[in-house]
């Protein structure tokens, strides 16, 4: 198990000065996946917070399809977006 570790010590040591140049150049790209994910764990949490709400407390049926709907609202508004704005970058606007 320790030359296994060494192995790949020395290895990341040897990647790590080609690594630093790339990371800068894909910073950018990098801070847009991780906020996309955080958002996408954000709105999953809320999801279930509010289903783990509306459970306890009896919510009709009704009530719990217009909580969705405006929970999906929300999200599909993240993703028109991201949509738009990766349009407009493709084409030089933003």
């Amino acid at each position: 198990m320790l030359p296994i570790f060494w192995a790949v010590y020395f290895l990341a040591l040897a990647y790590k000065k080609q690594s630093n140049i790339m990371l800068a150049e894909h910073l950018e790209l990098i801070e847009t996946i991780g906020l996309n994910l955080f958002f996408l764990f954000i709105f999953g949490f809320i999801g279930l917070s509010i289903h783990d709400v509306m459970n306890k407390n009896n919510v009709p049926k009704m009530g719990k399809v217009v909580v969705y709907f405006v929970l999906f609202l929300g999200c599909a508004g993240f993703i028109a977006k991201g949509i738009i704005q990766f349009i407009w970058e493709s084409q030089g606007v933003g």
